[in-house]
């Protein structure tokens, strides 16, 4: 029981991006998210407050581009998973892993947060 509404929970969550990130296309029509890079915590501690971090760029794929292009605060993680398996023809439980998996990568980078 546990389990299942950990994955509820996952799934209602809504991803949004957070402070500072930049998103431009490319001319492929691909999304580019320009963030600041993530350091280990123990490297973080050792750097002065005033140090600005380098920014990183992240292009996306086709699939990347179309759930980004969806992440504006008001869809959860199984909203968007929905139209990816609409507009994909994919199994759900396919789209839903494929969103968690792309919303975990970018927050773990700091791209995403969720609420």
């Amino acid at each position: 029981m546990q389990q299942s509404q950990s994955k509820a929970d996952a799934l209602s969550a809504v991803p949004v991006p957070m402070p500072g990130i930049r998103a431009t296309v490319s001319d492929q029509g691909l999304v580019r998210i320009s963030h600041p890079a993530t350091l280990k915590p123990w490297l973080a501690r050792l750097l002065p407050a005033s140090v600005t971090l380098p920014m990183r760029t992240l292009e996306l794929d086709a699939m990347g581009t179309f759930v980004w292009n969806r992440i504006d605060g008001t869809f959860s993680v199984d909203d968007l998973a929905r139209q990816v398996a609409e507009h994909y023809s994919c199994l759900p439980v396919e789209a839903q892993q494929a969103v968690a998996m792309f919303i975990r990568q970018l927050g773990q980078r700091g791209i995403l947060g969720l609420r």
